[in-house]
């Protein structure tokens, strides 16, 4: 057994004592990549070789890697940092499949000893040594030394030492993969209970995705064809719309629902924050970097991430979202290996993203793979028909926040309502309605509780007077004007097809328009 320069090898108790020693040395780490560093360079000199390599197991991939190399060769440890290769092959994959240990005294005269496995770049490999590290939870990987310094081959000692030194090695990074991924763990968990409180106050704001209209129930067959599908998908609507809530609705419909949903605004990051939050970054990878964290797109594991305001995507990032939707993987801020990743995408923006294209603001690859299955939210005031529902729904959430019975509306309130164009969409009307509540003491909303904006009609839409009779007639000959108008608006003037829609003939439909007075759009 050859000397360590601290602990001499020539006596029985120097064995344990390096074994007790580097143990020791070994369960101080809990950091897994500053543990890996720590065996290789002290294996590297109790051995006195030329190189040791450390090689771990990717069971998804069933290949074996270098997670750090030590050689006296330059760039050797840059050459091998991406390199995998089949659990299989040379000797380091027979002693991983097997689970024996091997010595080879002459690799240039064995089969076995294959390159890379085995023989390190720039390397000439004369002899080596492989054990394997096994752990209660099955094999991990297999340590490898190459090459004795004084020129001969390594001993049945060192095999000895070295299989006995793998036991240690093999415990503690079991110990420093478990903390590392109970680390995880709570990263992911604090990014989705973030994720969650965002999510629920944005979602009590906006109540449900609701609306019977002809434009969203086009909405709705849309997202029950794609929810099944892993297609992306991009939303394209006003700002206030309910983007979000149509990505949580696809979410929540397709196989993916009982995994986690993470909304993610990416005009509200920094650039510089923006790809750290995303893929997630190394220890000292930047001021401020001390530890490990995962980013959302490993926090979201099997679920959705939407990506809102997309077009807002700093040029820098776009090639980086490229790679995860064509690789179907993430690279970490200061790191060089890739790590799976298993989500869908969905995104929004309220902008044309084929103007920004021309104006060589949007990566055209990027707009191509996003917009697979583009979906196109209406703005309120094509859907008119859908707000007296929606303000109803609006108002008993607005209620249970306020602690008060929901707030009722009036017929000629729910006029005002309905000839308003909503320039800020669900979420103006939810703001309105707010205030509205506020001020409506006896808990109904009359037109004079509306805001003054929303009370100067334009003078093309006047608005029609309140009625006041008591005659049925007469009151339902107004309702039916003020409801055969909505569907002829919401359906550009076209009689066949709100006829259809109304459920009359477009002779019954003809008729009535006349009857009504109703002036129709050419």
């Amino acid at each position: 057994m050859r000397g360590h320069p601290h602990f001499p090898m020539d006596a029985e108790s120097d064995r344990y004592r390096i074994l007790f020693e580097l143990g020791l040395a070994f369960a101080a780490q809990s950091d897994l990549d500053e543990l890996v560093q720590t065996i290789v360079e002290r294996s590297l000199t109790v051995f006195d070789a030329e190189g040791f390599s450390l090689l771990l197991h990717d069971a998804t991939t069933d290949e074996l890697y270098f997670p750090y190399v030590v050689s006296q060769k330059e760039n050797v440890a840059e050459r091998l940092a991406e390199l995998r290769f089949a659990a299989d092959v040379g000797i380091a994959g027979e002693v991983f499949q097997t689970g024996k240990m091997i010595r080879v005294d002459a690799a240039a005269d064995d089969p076995r000893v294959l390159q890379p496995t085995d023989v390190l770049p720039g390397q000439e490999t004369h002899s080596l040594i492989c054990a394997p590290l096994s752990t209660p939870r099955g094999r991990i990987g297999v340590v490898e030394a190459t090459n004795h310094h004084g020129g001969n081959p390594f001993t049945d000692d060192d095999l000895e030492l070295l299989g006995a030194l793998a036991g240690s090695i093999a415990l503690a990074l079991d110990n420093a993969r478990l903390q590392a991924e109970l680390r995880q763990d709570r990263d992911r968990l604090s990014i989705e209970l973030v994720a969650e409180r965002r999510d629920s106050a944005r979602h009590d704001g906006f109540g449900e995705l609701i609306g019977q209209s002809p434009a969203m129930v086009e909405v709705f067959e849309l997202l029950e064809s794609a929810a099944a599908m892993p297609i992306a998908v991009l939303i394209h609507g006003e700002t206030g719309t309910g983007k979000e809530l149509v990505a949580r609705a696809l979410h929540d419909t397709s196989p993916r629902a009982r995994q986690p949903f993470i909304a993610v605004n990416c005009a509200a990051l920094p650039e510089s924050l923006l790809e750290s939050e995303l893929f997630g970054h190394r220890k000292g990878s930047f001021t401020g970097a001390t530890e490990d964290r995962i980013g959302i797109f490993e926090a979201a594991k099997g679920g959705t991430i939407f990506l809102d305001e997309i077009g807002e995507m700093p040029a820098a990032m776009q090639p980086k979202l490229l790679r995860v939707l064509q690789e179907r993987e993430v690279v970490p801020v200061g790191d060089r290996r890739p790590r799976p990743v298993d989500i869908r995408i969905v995104t929004a923006t309220n902008r044309d993203l084929e103007v920004e294209i021309a104006e060589k603001r949007f990566r055209d690859d990027l707009y191509y793979r996003l917009s697979a299955f583009p979906v196109a939210l209406p703005p309120l005031r094509n859907r008119r028909s859908d707000i007296a529902i929606l303000a109803t729904h609006l108002l008993a959430r607005i209620g249970k926040a306020f602690e008060r019975p929901a707030a009722k509306l009036g017929v000629d309130t729910i006029e005002y309502l309905e000839a308003y164009d909503w320039p800020g969409n669900v979420r103006e009307l939810q703001n309105e309605l707010e205030r509205a509540t506020v001020l409506a003491k006896d808990g109904a909303i009359e037109v004079a509780h509306l805001s003054t904006r929303l009370r100067a009609r334009t003078d093309n839409e006047p608005a029609e007077p309140a009625l006041s009779t008591n005659d049925l007639r007469e009151a339902r000959a107004a309702f039916e004007t003020r409801f055969i108008r909505r569907v002829l608006e919401e359906r550009d003037g076209n009689v066949t097809q709100s006829a259809t829609a109304i459920g009359l003939s477009r002779v019954g439909l003809q008729k009535k328009i006349k009857e009504l007075g109703i002036r129709v759009k050419n």
